[in-house]
């Protein structure tokens, strides 16, 4: 890997280096955007020469040096604690996007953003469109955003949500 290094190239490496447990910690207080980008950078990361993990990580070299698996089974790694800071679902959607390199797009972005900003954000729609977009979340995010509805439009998107038939994926 080149001595010349992107802040994100050196996140990733910094990521792989302090293992799985405080790595998944420092990902919890990311976004979806940064935890793609690393997650991407770290999918690419092979035969980092030494010296670039020691400029990276000088301050942890010590824990540096006895970790050695940079560049070997990242995918394995990455399955492991995506799945620990996001949880199974959340962290297969970006797995896939992250091996595949594709971007996070369209309803999916969704799935991250804050309960409060999803409401936000389709508080204006139509109901049935709220109803759509309500459905395609988490059961436990898609509660939080009706909770931020009044009574009357909580009422009328949840019969609505009930009576919605398999929706086309094309249609999304």
């Amino acid at each position: 890997m080149d001595i010349e290094l992107s802040d994100i190239e050196k996140a990733a490496i910094l990521m792989i280096s302090l293992g799985e447990d405080d790595a998944a910690e420092i990902l919890r207080h990311l976004g979806p955007k940064e935890v793609q980008q690393i997650g991407v950078a770290m999918s690419k990361l092979d035969n980092v020469a030494q010296t670039s993990v020691e400029s990276v990580v000088s301050d942890f070299m010590h824990l540096v040096s006895d970790q050695t698996g940079i560049g070997i089974h990242n995918d394995k790694y990455i399955r492991r604690m995506l799945n620990q800071a996001l949880g199974d679902e959340k962290a297969k959607t970006l797995i896939d996007r992250i091996l595949m390199n594709t971007n996070t797009s369209g309803l999916d972005t969704l799935r991250w953003m804050d309960p409060l900003q999803v409401a936000e954000l389709i508080r204006y729609e139509h109901p049935q469109i709220q109803a759509v977009v309500i459905s395609y979340i988490d059961p436990d995010q898609a509660a939080s955003v009706l909770g931020y509805f009044d009574d009357k439009v909580r009422l009328d998107v949840i019969l609505r949500i009930a009576s919605l038939d398999r929706i086309q994926p094309l249609a999304l």
